[in-house]
């Protein structure tokens, strides 16, 4: 494809003539493209052009920022046309009035996309346009540094520095043939660069679909006009054919001749331009002779804990990013072997150096190939083993930095399978007790016991650390430390058991507390990382109002007066005028100390009144009335009162009183 005609400035010199040069922009460095270097049946290597993990979008980032330092947000720089002073004035007679958001600072509403045969899936949102280019790499598994060259090549988006709307919606240039206008469906940044990405794994996966195909030669002409001549290429890597069949062109001797400016009339320059950008900006666009990336890696099981004489199958999926097929026979076999160094002897394998040969007999270039064997150590440890392909009797692979970690254990491993609360969450009321239950699975090689020789517990992690959420009961939580036995009385390798105890919020606030299996005077199992996560639900008032019958805080010793305050519910709990926790007043500072203006209505001496109302919700607000004596003493009078729901928790005190005062 190639580009659309946007905004031609003559401060550029290159007018009508520029058509297909949008895109170029001239180096502020020493060229690092060579017009001799270009292979025209070899733009690019699938090792390069399908390398997802060259970026992430903080890397994308920081390099849009360095390209365009700074943005022409409002269209006040010259704009270089006659009768328009501004870039302003002439994009508003244009229909693009400014503001102009450069790409560094966009934004956007993306959608989720499903995955498919071509790209996985993605999470929408409101993402920047580096985390789009990160994403929709990812996604697809197409380098995120074709899609910013492609950018540049469409568009000149990654250095434009007032850039009109047209160039977001069709940022890609995709759905814009040489014969007819840019298709409508496929306008708006995100859509431009998924469906560009999506469409270059289609050339890959459907080649017999489009006009070129890696290891078929084909004629590519040099322009639109058929006139212009073409000439024979044979396609070597499935990444240069997908370019011609987005942008259908070769460039011609003139083109290469006069490599960042413009040819002849028969020039065309996008493939070109593509070329030389990712030269520029990201480095020589041949990769390796023999590339793979890593497309899964799997345990059975699911982890990579293993017991001594465990047996475990490991499976590795690669992607063949290579220039040629791998073969699992022959005088080049692909294998899976021992890497930095090469070749050195695996503890996982008794000293050997090969951990498996390719499944399939074959697998094309961007085919994903299967790499299964089998793990029985025998020695405890933690292993690091880096790994890599090597075509035997011929070379080693670019290595993609594969590294697993095996975990060799004691024949004590186990997996978390679920966590029930009975409330449904860990969200409780403060001073209130619920029942958890841990599924776990055995997941080593010996069996759990609950008598004998190394019973099996839960407890507290790491380890024996003093639980802040303790509730001994029966045989549960016998110490501070251990909190509970599996129901089953044995548990077998691959079976699963159950451990049920209760758990308690002393208050509120957060509660975090960590557990893990220990056979008792032996080991410690694997951390699987179960952590509790209980919150206690805040118990918090504010005063709105309080008044007293008298109107006014001067009264006589020993009469008697009527008190009443609104209170203001900020906590996260209801309160309940008659339940197991009824809120009350209460006296503060301290608690529930005896008050010298206790009247015989009240509770008790230090309750003077409940809650009016039957209940009041999180942000609703309560009543409490009372009577009170004034006391005998001359002088000022603090009173202090908190709320407090019985046998549960006081809230937290916000230093309410009331004053009274006895001349």
């Amino acid at each position: 494809m190639i580009s659309i005609l946007k905004k031609l400035s003559l401060s550029t010199g290159l007018g009508l003539a520029g058509l297909l040069l949008i895109g170029l922009a001239l180096p502020s460095r020493s060229l690092a493209a060579n017009a001799s270097d270009w292979q025209a049946g070899r733009i690019i290597d699938d090792s390069v052009f399908f390398n997802p993990n060259t970026m992430d979008s903080g890397g994308i980032q920081t390099f849009l920022n360095a390209k365009l330092p700074s943005c022409d947000t409002n269209g006040s720089q010259p704009s270089g046309r006659a009768g328009y002073p501004t870039r302003a004035d002439w994009g508003r007679a244009n229909g693009a009035p400014p503001p102009y958001t450069c790409l560094k600072d966009y934004a956007q509403d993306a959608p989720s996309m499903g995955a498919d045969a071509y790209c996985g899936a993605i999470t929408g949102g409101h993402l920047s346009a580096a985390t789009m280019i990160k994403v929709v790499s990812a996604a697809c598994g197409v380098n995120p540094q074709v899609i910013i060259v492609t950018l540049q090549k469409e568009q000149a988006l990654i250095t434009d520095d007032w850039p009109w709307p047209t160039e977001y919606r069709s940022a890609m240039g995709y759905g814009c043939p040489d014969s007819a206008p840019c298709d409508a469906q496929y306008y708006g940044f995100f859509n431009q660069i998924w469906n560009a990405a999506h469409q270059f794994q289609r050339y890959v996966k459907l080649p017999q679909q489009f006009n070129f195909a890696v290891g078929q030669t084909s004629n590519v002409q040099y322009n639109p006009d058929a006139s212009c001549g073409s000439s024979a290429i044979g396609m070597q890597t499935q990444a240069t054919a997908a370019l011609y069949n987005y942008t259908p062109y070769q460039p011609n001797q003139a083109a290469l001749n006069n490599l960042y400016g413009t040819g002849d009339s028969c020039s065309a320059y996008g493939n070109r331009n593509f070329w030389r950008q990712f030269w520029d900006w990201f480095g020589n666009p041949i990769g390796p002779e023999y590339a793979w990336l890593i497309d899964s890696f799997t345990y059975s099981g699911g982890d990579n804990l293993l017991s001594v004489g465990q047996t475990k199958t490991l499976t590795l999926k690669a992607r063949n990013v290579s220039r040629h097929p791998w073969y699992n026979s022959g005088d080049h076999p692909i294998r899976l072997g021992t890497w930095q160094p090469p070749d050195h002897g695996s503890p996982l394998l008794n000293g050997g150096t090969r951990y498996a040969t390719l499944q399939e007999s074959s697998v094309d270039p961007n085919q994903t190939g299967t790499f299964t064997f089998q793990l029985t150590p025998s020695s405890q440890g933690t292993y690091v083993e880096p790994m890599n392909l090597v075509v035997e009797n011929y070379t080693w692979m670019a290595w993609p930095g594969f590294s697993p970690t095996v975990v060799v254990g004691n024949g004590y491993q186990w997996q978390v399978q679920q966590v029930i609360y009975s409330n449904g969450t860990g969200v409780m009321d403060p001073n209130s007790t619920q029942a958890i239950t841990v599924i776990a699975k055995n997941s080593g090689n010996t069996t759990w016991t609950k008598n004998g020789s190394g019973p099996i517990w839960l407890g507290t992690w790491g380890p024996d650390r003093p639980s802040a959420v303790s509730s001994p009961g029966g045989a549960k939580w016998p110490s501070l430390t251990r909190v509970s036995q599996a129901n089953e009385d044995n548990v077998a390798p691959g079976a699963t058991a159950g451990f049920q105890f209760n758990v308690h919020t002393p208050g509120s606030g957060n509660y975090y507390e960590s557990f893990n299996l220990v056979s008792e005077g032996a080991s410690w199992f694997n951390d699987t990382g179960l952590t509790l996560y209980l919150h206690g639900k805040n118990f918090s008032w504010t005063p709105l109002w309080s008044s007293l019958s008298t109107g006014n805080p001067n009264i006589g010793a020993g009469q008697t007066f009527d008190v009443t305050i609104k209170a203001h519910n900020t906590g996260e709990t209801t309160w309940t005028k008659a339940s197991s926790f009824p809120v009350r007043l209460g006296t503060a500072r301290p608690l529930g100390r005896g008050s010298g203006m206790y009247y015989p209505s009240w509770i008790n001496d230090t309750r003077p009144a409940g809650l009016l109302e039957d209940s009041v919700p999180p942000g609703g607000n309560g009543t409490f009335t009372f009577t009170a004596r004034a006391p005998s003493g001359s002088g000022a009078h603090y009173e202090y009162f908190d709320l407090v729901a019985e046998g549960q928790s006081w809230a937290s005190d916000n230093g309410f009183y009331i004053y009274v005062n006895v001349p």
